[in-house]
């Protein structure tokens, strides 16, 4: 995993979650019986540190926390009861520029614009269309193979929280007139029914909560012009400082790994979600000695070592967040890495 130095006191990983998201979830699984420190060992780090905002851990512990608070809490629905009681403030710096947005539209607007500063191994999104309004939940490909149960809490999370952080946000009680869900429809619906209070769709394809857009055009009670302002400039300033810490290279990665979600785009693709052509995006990575190819190619073979070594993922799905059309084109690109065959490489692990 790729490391990214901020400053003496401070790293950041190639996937990563801020702490204040951490310590929501293990403050939270403390309150319902779990032990804050059991669970601070189980991720090796201090209660001290919960409480440094300017923190981020890893990928690893990051979903492990979710695991762990599910297990020493024995709550398998813990991300939507934590979802219930979510604030702004779990965002940081995101969450006081929700706090300062004219409506629940715009303030939702920030959290997907700005969400990667927060953590970049989950995704939101907003789609208008006629008078209704789409928010999606999105968590890495590479973390829904890897720990699916955690992925779900999270996006649970997500998904209640924003019910709630509406309400603090506007005062008033705000439904969506649609849940979509992508797990399979549980024996009980019941807890499900009562936090979203609309009509459920399970087994969908991504996680979206519909609204009418009047709805969303709520105003926000602490709005603040100026304060806006501020925080927008910050966060612009923050996002841009964590992309200009990566090489070009590792900025690559970065796209390949967390925008496309494991999936290897053409040279063309990445270029243009660069704003750049594909001549520049190539002379800019031989600049630093790599190639597109190799860059690709060694990505693939990292995915794929951590999911057959974390994962109980088949070798289709594998194959098939990896790029490869085929699990056979997948074996025979395995085999030109490591020499071996992934099935034995999962055996040995």
């Amino acid at each position: 995993m790729h490391v990214i130095t901020c400053d003496k006191n401070r790293t950041v990983y190639a996937m990563y979650a801020h702490m204040p998201i951490i310590r929501d979830i293990l403050y939270g699984a403390a309150n319902r019986g779990a032990s804050l420190g059991n669970l601070c060992d189980e991720l090796s780090i201090s209660t001290e540190e919960l409480n440094d905002s300017e923190k981020f851990l890893d990928f690893e512990r990051s979903y492990k926390a979710w695991e762990k608070a599910v297990e020493f809490t024995e709550d398998q629905l813990l991300g939507l009861h934590l979802g219930e009681t979510s604030n702004p403030s779990i965002m940081g710096l995101i969450g006081h520029l929700m706090q300062s947005s004219p409506d629940l539209e715009k303030a939702f607007q920030t959290v997907c614009e700005y969400g990667k500063v927060a953590t970049d191994m989950f995704t939101y999104s907003i789609q208008k269309k006629d008078d209704q309004v789409l928010l999606s939940y999105e968590p890495s490909s590479q973390w829904m193979l890897i720990s699916p149960n955690s992925a779900r809490q999270a996006v649970e999370q997500a998904m209640a929280g924003t019910l709630h952080v509406f309400k603090v946000l506007s005062g008033k009680k705000i439904a969506p007139i649609f849940t979509r869900l992508t797990m399979a429809k549980p024996k009980s619906i019941e807890e499900y029914e009562r936090v979203f209070q609309s009509p459920l769709e399970f087994n969908a394809p991504v996680a979206q909560l519909k609204f009418k857009a009047s709805d969303l055009f709520q105003p926000v009670i602490s709005y603040d012009k100026s304060l806006y302002v501020l925080f927008d400039k910050l966060l612009h300033e923050k996002s841009e400082a964590l992309r200009h810490q990566l090489t070009f290279t590792d900025q690559v990665k970065k796209l390949i790994t967390i925008e496309f979600k494991g999936q290897v785009p053409s040279v063309e693709v990445a270029a243009s979600r660069m704003n750049m052509t594909g001549r520049s995006f190539q002379r800019r990575l031989q600049l630093e000695g790599k190639s597109y190819r190799t860059i690709s190619s060694q990505l693939r073979k990292e995915f794929a070592l951590r999911l057959l070594n974390t994962s109980n993922s088949k070798m289709e799905e594998i194959a098939d967040v990896l790029g490869y059309s085929e699990a056979s084109a997948f074996r025979r690109a395995f085999k030109t890495w490591t020499d071996a065959a992934p099935n034995k490489v999962r055996r040995a692990s």
